[in-house]
């Protein structure tokens, strides 16, 4: 626990405790995985995402005390969010479609029977690079998520959620502001770097990595969107409106590059 974030550790000492308190035996194994497992957690942007496996299938006031847990942990820690799945021992390494409905704390509400972000990524992190709270090492865990599982999921991901920041209206508005940019343009060279390299990145790390391998007249955007990320400086562009149609070029390109060399 010590060698998290200092941000992270009192909200994570605190759920911790009311499960104990609260929920004794519940949780059998507590994961971290997304930017803490990345060791690219920034208290403006991330979650505390987590994972949990639990001994048996929660009771309707199972479900009411854990409810009662994270609005107790909200409140006193508003930030960083939690954010994550309960699941049972025999959803690990499984596909959304396997697993199921299931209780998930996403935007401050629980869902008993939600259906959460528990994808190849995730689990990709948590075999690999996931922090343990509770639980058995997940590198000792039995599954495996090989190079064309994560490659399937991404390609995916990119042309369902990616693909919105230029078709769809509301999604290119967010292409104004900061956080737009920098969500868009290092988002998708995530998704750009686990295609050719098959493994996860953070998003300041997939910055660099687009600068050594991207052409340079792209360079400026994902400068601009690093140093947002990263709080470094002023803005390179002079309006955010070339800004925003830059992005949306830079967008275009990168979701048409890795279509043409690994799918569509």
């Amino acid at each position: 626990m010590d060698k998290l974030p200092p941000d992270v550790q009192p909200v994570l000492h605190e759920y911790l405790d009311a499960l104990q308190s609260r929920l004794p035996g519940l949780v059998a194994a507590l994961y971290l995985h997304g930017s803490i497992a990345l060791r690219a957690f920034d208290p403006r942007f991330s979650d505390v995402d987590f994972l949990a496996l639990l001994s048996r299938r929660c009771t309707n006031s199972d479900l009411s005390s854990l409810a009662e847990i994270h609005h107790v942990v909200m409140t006193k820690y508003p930030r960083p969010v939690l954010d994550g799945g309960y699941l049972q021992w025999k959803d690990i390494g499984q596909t959304e479609e396997n697993i199921g409905a299931h209780p998930y704390y996403h935007d401050g509400q629980l869902q008993s029977d939600g259906c959460g972000e528990v994808n190849a990524v995730t689990w990709w992190l948590i075999k690999n690079q996931g922090v343990v709270l509770l639980g058995p090492n997940p590198r000792e865990l039995e599954f495996e998520v090989g190079g064309e599982r994560l490659s399937s999921y991404t390609l995916s991901n990119l042309n369902e959620y990616w693909v919105a920041f230029i078709t769809q209206p509301r999604r290119i508005a967010w292409l104004l502001y900061e956080y737009g940019i920098q969500w868009s343009v290092l988002g998708v060279l995530r998704q750009y770097y686990t295609l050719r390299e098959q493994q996860v990145i953070s998003k300041v790390a997939a910055g660099a990595y687009a600068l050594e391998n991207l052409p340079s007249k792209w360079h400026r955007i994902v400068r601009e969107a690093t140093n947002i990320r990263q709080r470094a400086g002023p803005s390179l562009y002079k309006n955010r409106v070339a800004r925003a149609v830059e992005t949306g070029r830079f967008l275009r390109f990168v979701i048409r590059d890795c279509n043409s060399r690994y799918g569509i």
